[in-house]
């Protein structure tokens, strides 16, 4: 019977480094979880719409284009009007109907063999009557000469500038331009701004973002990356 009894503290003692291991894991600091991957961007990218990329470089010559038109505008305000009047409206577009984005890219893609057979429509007069993107795209064409493919909002264009007739005042200048046109998206408006209204803004470049009216953030629901 003594000897039943004196094994028990030997037991207890046995059992006491494996109890103090279980504290100390248990009070070990817990290594900090990876910061999440950041995502990718290409080069100059400045915001996205439903992934598709806008650079900065892509932005610069519309927006040179406002600056001349209105000098007294700041740089800021310049990225604002050439966002909402044409870059925002063209990727929504582009993501609302991806697959007739690409038709419509190579139908004029190989408009080039056939650029002296087809019949353009005409346009003609100053920005306010073309509109900003289209009078951006047409003016510093060479005279006479078809243009590569031009996207807009919902379009892709070929642009032949027959005329430009300069003004001391860009607002005053008058353009008249060969237009071959090929619609990816229907022309009614509304068609446009449902694309608008179902794509996701995500702003990379927050000095780019600042130039995105809230109205717009908030309607196309951005998100920082």
């Amino acid at each position: 019977m003594a000897s039943r009894f004196r094994s028990r503290p030997a037991a207890r003692r046995r059992s006491r480094p494996a109890f103090f291991l279980l504290v100390l894991l248990g009070c070990a600091p817990e290594e900090p979880e990876p910061p999440p991957p950041q995502p990718e961007f290409a080069p100059g990218t400045v915001l996205l719409v439903n992934g598709l990329p806008l650079t900065a470089a892509e932005m610069a010559p519309l927006c040179a284009d406002i600056l001349a038109l209105y000098p007294e505008y700041s740089p800021v305000h310049a990225r604002r009007l050439a966002l909402t009047n044409d870059f925002l409206p063209r990727l929504a577009a582009r993501a609302r109907a991806p697959e007739s984005w690409q038709r419509a890219r190579t139908a004029c893609e190989r408009a080039e063999e056939q650029l002296q057979t087809l019949v353009p429509h005409m346009e003609e007069g100053a920005f306010h009557g073309l509109g900003l993107a289209l009078w951006s795209a047409a003016r510093h064409l060479p005279s006479g000469e078809w243009s590569p493919p031009v996207e807009l909002a919902g379009r892709w264009l070929r642009l032949r500038l027959d005329q430009r007739v300069e003004h001391r005042d860009p607002r005053e200048e008058r353009l008249r331009i060969s237009v071959l046109e090929f619609p990816y998206l229907d022309r009614d408006p509304q068609a446009l701004e449902a694309a608008i209204d179902q794509a996701r803004l995500t702003i990379v470049d927050p000095d780019f973002g600042e130039a995105v009216p809230e109205t717009w953030k908030h309607r196309m629901r951005s998100k920082e990356p």
